[in-house]
């Protein structure tokens, strides 16, 4: 019978059109993560001003690079890394500075480097830890 041969080329376009319109789709979680943040807070406690971090976000290369400085020239760092709407790896973990950061920038790249999750609203980030310790950033210019 030729109406199963319409049927199956039917749903073989269908599919066809479902996986090109995912494809084309540009997620909306990957745009919130986009861009260069700056480090506003450690588990809810200030950043001294002369610790001065930021990170950012490529979701097209899938690649985090950021700075950080203590009262020198900044001293960049670079990583890879996945997420989903909400919930973000750092695939190989964070190449940090060789250089002592101070307790401040232990404790941001070991929660940085332990992250689980982020939430993007009002121009903030703050990612999480899977013991809860949280990062906040600011978008920065």
């Amino acid at each position: 019978m030729n109406i199963f041969k319409y049927i199956k080329k039917a749903i073989v376009f269908a599919l066809v059109v479902f996986s090109l319109s995912l494809a084309l789709q540009s997620p909306s979680y990957a745009a919130a993560l986009e861009g260069k943040w700056k480090l506003t807070s450690l588990n809810d406690s200030p950043v001294p001003e002369q610790f001065n971090i930021t990170v950012a976000f490529d979701p097209n290369e899938g690649r985090i690079t950021g700075n950080a400085k203590t009262g020198f020239a900044p001293i960049p760092y670079f990583g890879s890394y996945k997420s989903t709407d909400n919930t973000i790896e750092l695939s190989e973990g964070i190449v940090k500075p060789l250089i002592y950061l101070g307790p401040e920038g232990e404790e941001y790249f070991s929660t940085l480097n332990s992250a689980e999750s982020y939430d993007v609203k009002d121009q903030k980030l703050t990612i999480t830890d899977y013991r809860d310790r949280k990062l906040s950033f600011v978008k920065a210019e």
